[in-house]
């Protein structure tokens, strides 16, 4: 039973539909029928309640002439309205299995005295004046019975027997009640049997159910004929065929299956799909050594155009590393002579030899133009060494006062040339470190360089050197008053060969390689540099870098 059948799931699944469809349509009839079988019963009770309020309201109307005869003597004939009411519904109650009774709180006969329900209605009618009838269904000595009630009012003819004075003896013996208009006087009650509709609907019941007996067997024999012939038998057969291609015979021909529908645009598909593995597998081997041919031609074409890439990488290999030496040698060469003119003129600065104050205005002017130069050639040399390789740093036990001293004695003649104030401010915290004094230089040389470099005559450029204890970092920070960067162009500022804009290179001049080659060396001390700036009011640039302090 694990591999069930198609049929067996399929009429399973039927089944189980058509049992709760019919047990759903059984529900709601018999919910339908005891709504209208309550609703007659409402009816009857209804129409009995008019009957009996028409012969109350007939005694009530007349009564004098009752109890009068032709002469217009009265006799009191002790046919009152309750009387009659009495006596007619004990006949009618003999007649068929019906109660109707007038009843209310305090009754005169006590065949009137109202039961638990009676009473609980009494009072739900005192309290809800606007209430004009009440049924339910109730259990009376163990049967069903469909309870009826509606109130009576106190009339003007009823004064006369009910109302005022309280205790007075009326026409009939009894003491009056002090009943008042429009009160509250009573109300009739019917009870009607059950029995007689709970029969009915259990035959209705019964007949629908095994109407829906006969129908089920009906539809799951119509199901299961159709079922067979027109889907469970074109699949076997389909089935079948699918098996043979499945061990490999490609000579299956499913085109006669007898099929409609879907099925049968499923043969056909499968048809086709056989003709097709036929044909492949017939023409496979063909195919194979084709595209064994075709593979081989490819790799033999991914074969030479490897080794073209590798000729040309070889190529762009040595050609990098002969731009990097030419850059070394080319610098070098012109470093050397340029550093012999910077001694030339300082000698001469120095010298008796100057007479007057052009000419040490035009001394002062090559050594400050061949500082500059002398610094961008530096620069040269250095990026080139990084992009050959060759540069290293040289740890040693160093004095960070040392460098940023350095630094000074080649820049504050260009920050006294525009008349800017330089402010150096070294933390006395800073202890002696391990790290690369020359590269530390360079860096620091470079970054005060660009700060006098973009600071207008008059400004302010402040290095400042800190000790971060709390993560063991060293931070050099350069800031000036300057023109500031615009915030789209941080990201381009530390590439080489790169300024804020083309109109600042014109202006200002440069090789673009000095915040280039500071990154580079910062990185090379497992630091890091940032810039922070504002377009117009200056910039700041911090290097942190991490270090070992000497005890």
């Amino acid at each position: 039973m694990k591999n069930k059948s198609l049929t067996y799931r399929f009429m399973t699944a039927t089944i189980m539909v058509v049992i709760v469809i019919m047990g759903v349509n059984m529900m709601w009839n018999y919910h339908q029928q005891k709504k209208q079988a309550l609703a007659e019963m409402k009816e009857k009770a209804i129409v009995l309640n008019r009957y009996i309020d028409a012969v109350w309201s007939f005694m009530d109307i007349n009564q004098d002439r009752i109890n009068y005869d032709s002469k217009g003597n009265f006799e009191f004939k002790r046919l009152n309205c309750s009387t009659v009411v009495m006596g007619i519904s004990a006949l009618f109650n003999e007649s068929i299995d019906y109660r109707i009774k007038e009843t209310n709180a305090n009754p005169r006969n006590e065949l009137n005295t109202p039961d638990e329900f009676e009473l609980t209605v009494l009072n739900m009618f005192e309290e809800n004046p606007d209430m004009e009838e009440f049924w339910e269904v109730d259990t009376v000595e163990g049967e069903k019975v469909f309870r009826y009630m509606s109130p009576m009012e106190v009339t003007e003819n009823c004064l006369e027997c009910h109302g005022a004075p309280v205790g007075q003896y009326d026409i009939a013996g009894y003491p009056k009640e002090g009943w008042k208009l429009g009160q509250l006087g009573g109300a009739i009650s019917i009870i009607m049997p059950m029995d007689v509709f709970y029969g009915n609907m259990k035959k209705n019941i019964s007949f629908s159910a095994i109407f829906l007996i006969i129908l089920i067997c009906v539809i799951i024999s119509a199901i299961y004929l159709l079922v067979s012939r027109l889907v469970t038998r074109s699949l076997s057969s389909l089935e079948k065929a699918v098996a043979e291609v499945g061990k490999g015979n490609l000579e299956t021909d499913v085109s006669d299956i007898h099929a409609q529908g879907e099925i049968k645009e499923l043969a056909v598909h499968f048809q086709y799909m056989v003709e097709q593995l036929r044909d492949l597998y017939n023409n496979m081997g063909q195919k194979v050594e084709q595209r064994t041919i075709e593979l081989e031609n490819a790799n033999q074409i991914l074969q030479n155009q490897r080794k073209e890439l590798e000729k040309v990488n070889a190529q762009m290999e040595s050609a990098s590393k002969y731009k990097s030496e030419f850059y070394a040698l080319m610098s070098h060469e012109l470093k050397t002579p340029l550093t012999s003119i910077i001694a030339f003129t300082e000698m001469l600065l120095t010298d008796e030899f100057v007479e007057n104050g052009k000419e040490e205005h035009y001394l002062e002017e090559i050594y400050n133009n061949s500082q500059i130069l002398l610094r961008l050639i530096s620069n040269i040399i250095n990026y080139a060494k990084l992009e050959a390789g060759y540069n290293v740093i040289e740890i040693e036990v160093m004095d960070l006062a040392d460098v940023i001293a350095a630094v000074e004695g080649v820049i504050e003649p260009l920050a006294r040339k525009k008349d800017i104030e330089l402010n150096i401010d070294i933390s006395p915290e800073v202890p002696l470190i391990k790290g690369d004094p020359e590269n530390l230089r360079i860096i620091v040389q470079n970054l005060a360089g660009n700060a006098i470099k973009f600071t207008n005559i008059g400004g302010h450029v402040w290095i400042s050197v800190l000790l971060d204890e709390s993560i063991n970092e060293l931070m050099i920070k350069v800031e000036d008053d300057g023109i500031g960067i615009k915030p789209d162009k941080f990201e381009y500022i530390f590439d080489k060969f790169t300024q804020e804009d083309s109109s600042i290179s014109r202006k200002y001049g440069g090789t673009g390689l000095g915040l280039a080659l500071s990154k580079e060396l910062v990185e090379l001390h497992g630091g890091q540099i940032t810039v922070e700036s504002t377009f117009g009011k200056g910039s700041c640039f911090t290097v942190r870098i991490p270090v070992e302090t000497i005890e």
